[in-house]
């Protein structure tokens, strides 16, 4: 059986003024989520999902350890719409997971969201966990390269996370051995520290140590986001280590540790200012105590209100109240009790509401007139190919082939014309040029069903259809010439012996002189609209 030796830490980093990470390392759970949704809700969603696995945090045995991770995350999904129904000041947050339950054998990991599993295993690093996000599909698509995924300026998208809605994790399982040191971390460290620099910090030191440099490593550069690390190293449990066995936490969940300043770098300068309580007179005395967020670590979480932690303190998350309007009794009574008639207030409400109503209608009135406007235009800048008469002569249509109110919304804009040597041209749909129109049955029987399906577009685009149209066109119609059979005339008698030469030389007769050419068809292209079609 294997033992796990487990050290968490996280820092809300330079620039945020709150963290709202949350982690639980122990003994069977190693658990972290990155809150999102900002005014502190992001870490009250962080916070009810690892108070929910916390739970979880006992031998497994037998049992389904990926049932068991996905039911409880969907439990704290719930929690979280419940608290944005009781509270719509936190509508939109949401929180990322990254967990790894441990039966002593080998790990279920369930992970939603950007924040990454990792496992060293001699002395190289594996990243366990796919990021959920819209940078990560395009490497998967291969037009990214995973070195500039961490300074994409979309790497924030995330595909993934647990904000009220329902969400399907990614579940596995992942073996485990002896020597396994497994990482889980936020984008705090992740986008600004190297993969390779991770694994290098992670081959050395203890858990603690470990976690402590990666932290460092983040700050050094930056530190740009809360950071938040769980290293647990995976051992015999005949090790001679002394193991952990009570669960820690870290981030949002931590109050018991102040944020550390630092002044000695810009950005440390810079968010100490924003930490600043401004000045007024509803600021709390000095000497006030501040009571750190205590979330639930039972299933009435849903039920319960986290607090939420800020630079200057600790501020219940309580829903804005509203306190109800007065009735209108107790305004006329107020009002004859004070001598004053309430027909001043009446008359200046009612202006109010006609104010209201002009406002309304005239804004109606210019969407209408907006709607109109865009209408008109997308009708001029559109047309089509069809056909009119019975010749059915090919045209160009401008506006949409749709009636509205027994009008149509179209209107022929140019003819098309074909002379003998297929060349086109377009003229006016009132010109009276003379041309030979260009007709449906000048087309092969497969392009002339093409006709009445052509897509509406732009002019660009019904010029294009109209020379792919030509290129289908017939042949033209014409009556083939006709080779020549010889044939021998009558009467023609050769010369006979008594009058043939006697010298050595005999000539020979013409014989083309006693030929006569007899017409034999050879095939022709006379059939308008099936074989050829009419040049005029």
């Amino acid at each position: 059986m294997l033992k796990l030796n487990f050290a968490i830490a996280s820092d809300r980093g330079l620039v945020r003024g709150n963290n709202e990470d949350s982690a639980y390392a122990g003994p069977y759970l190693l658990a972290l989520a990155d809150g999102m949704g900002g005014h502190a809700a992001g870490e009250i969603a962080s916070q009810l999902m690892i108070t929910h696995l916390m739970r979880l945090d006992s031998d497994p045995g037998e049992n389904d350890m990926l049932a068991l991770l996905g039911t409880v995350a969907d439990e704290a999904n719930q929690s979280i719409a419940a608290t944005i129904e009781k509270q719509p000041e936190t509508d939109g947050m949401g929180t990322t997971l990254t967990t790894f339950l441990f039966n002593g054998r080998e790990f279920g990991l369930c992970h939603a969201g950007d924040s990454r599993g990792y496992r060293l295993r001699g002395s190289r690093l594996t990243q366990l966990t796919v990021d959920d996000t819209y940078v990560q599909s395009l490497v998967a698509k291969g037009e990214l390269n995973p070195e500039d995924v961490s300074t994409h300026p979309n790497r924030s998208l995330i595909f993934k996370a647990y904000t009220g809605m329902p969400v399907e994790p990614t579940l596995s399982i992942v073996d485990a051995r002896s020597g396994d040191r497994i990482l889980l971390c936020s984008d705090g460290l992740s986008d600004p520290v190297t993969a390779t620099t991770i694994e290098q910090t992670l081959c050395t030191g203890t858990p603690q140590e470990a976690a402590e440099k990666l932290i460092e490593l983040a700050l050094r550069s930056g530190g740009p986001d809360n950071v938040t690390v769980v290293v647990a190293d995976v051992v015999d449990e005949k090790t001679t280590i002394d193991l952990p066995t009570e669960g820690v936490v870290a981030g949002a969940l931590d109050a018991e540790t102040a944020p550390q300043l630092r002044p000695d770098t810009a950005a440390g300068r810079a968010a100490i200012a924003l930490s600043q309580p401004q000045a007024d007179s509803s600021a709390s005395p000095a000497h006030e105590e501040h009571h750190p967020p205590t979330p639930a670590t039972n299933q009435s979480t849903a039920d319960a209100t986290p607090s939420v932690s800020t630079p200057q303190g600790t501020t219940p998350a309580q829903p804005m109240v509203i306190p109800p309007a007065q009735p209108a009794e107790q305004a006329h009574q107020a009002a004859e009790a004070t001598g004053k008639s309430d027909k001043p207030a009446k008359a200046k409400k009612k202006s109010a509401k006609a104010w209201w109503i002009t406002l309304i209608a005239f804004t109606l009135v210019l969407i209408i007139a907006g709607a109109a406007a865009w209408f008109y235009r997308s009708l001029n800048n559109t047309y089509y190919i069809t056909t009119r008469g019975d010749s059915q002569e090919i045209v160009i249509e401008r506006g949409s082939d749709i009636t509205l109110f027994g009008r149509n919304l179209h209107s022929t804009y140019q003819k098309t014309c074909l002379d003998e040597n297929d060349n086109l041209t377009l003229t006016e749909a009132d010109s009276n040029k003379n041309c030979r129109s260009f007709r449906l049955d000048d087309l092969r029987e497969t392009a002339r069903t093409q006709v009445a399906s052509l897509p509406a577009g732009n002019y660009d685009d019904v010029q294009q259809q109209l020379q792919r149209l030509v290129e289908q066109l017939l042949p033209i119609c014409v009556v083939r010439a006709h080779q020549p059979a010889q044939t021998s005339t009558p009467g023609a008698v050769p010369p006979s012996a008594s009058t043939a030469p006697t010298s050595a030389t005999t000539a020979i007769p013409d014989v083309d002189k006693h030929k006569t050419t007899t017409p034999t068809p050879v095939g022709s292209l006379s059939s308008p609209g099936k074989n050829c079609r009419e040049a005029k």
